[in-house]
C-alpha cells in the first residue's frame, strides 16, 4: 500500500486496488442550471412562462422587421428626393418620361413643404428647391425618431450609470 494517495499507480495490484475503491462511490447526478431544472409534476407555470417567452420573441422579431422596413423605406424616399433635387437643379424637362414620373411621384411627398421657401431659378425649368432639402431633413428626422422608439421597445433596460 502506498503512503501518498496522489502518486500514480505503478503496478497491476495498485490499479485493481484503486478501481475497487472507485466502485464504492455512488454515481453523481448532473445538475442542471436553474432555468433548465425540470418542472415539478403538476405545475403548469413553466409552460405558461415558455409560451410568454416565445410570444415575446415573436413580437420582438416583428418589431425588428418593422424597423428594417422603415430603414428601407427611408432610404428609398431620400434617394428619390435627392434625384428630384438634382434633376431640378440641372433643369431636366418634365416632358421626359423618367423626370416626369419622378416629379409627379415626389410632388405628393413634397406637398406639405411646397410653399415654405420660394425656389430661386435661373431658367423656367431650373430651380434650387429649398423645399426638397427641408422635406428630406424632416422626413429623415421623423423616421429616425420612429425607428429609435421601436428599438427602445425591444431592447432591455439600460443600467443606470454609476
Amino acid at each position: 500500500m502506498r503512503n501518498n494517495p496522489y502518486e500514480e499507480p505503478t503496478g497491476q495490484a495498485d490499479m485493481q486496488n484503486r478501481a475497487g475503491r472507485m466502485e464504492d462511490l455512488p454515481m453523481r447526478q448532473p445538475s442542471l442550471p436553474p432555468q433548465q431544472q425540470p418542472p415539478p409534476a403538476g405545475d403548469p407555470a413553466p409552460e405558461i412562462d415558455l409560451e410568454r417567452q416565445e410570444e415575446a420573441r415573436t413580437v420582438k422579431y416583428a418589431i425588428g422587421k418593422l424597423i428594417d422596413f422603415l430603414q428601407w423605406f427611408t432610404t428609398v424616399l431620400e434617394v428619390a428626393l435627392v434625384l428630384r433635387f438634382l434633376l431640378k437643379l440641372i433643369g431636366a424637362s418634365s416632358g421626359n418620361l423618367f423626370a416626369g414620373f419622378l416629379y409627379s411621384l415626389t410632388d405628393i411627398i413634397l406637398f406639405p413643404f411646397r410653399s415654405i421657401v420660394p425656389s430661386p431659378s435661373i431658367r423656367q425649368d431650373q430651380a434650387f428647391e429649398w423645399s426638397t432639402l427641408i422635406a428630406m431633413l424632416i422626413y429623415f428626422l421623423i423616421f429616425w425618431a420612429i425607428r429609435r422608439f421601436l428599438q427602445i421597445l425591444i431592447s432591455s433596460p439600460e443600467e443606470a450609470p454609476n
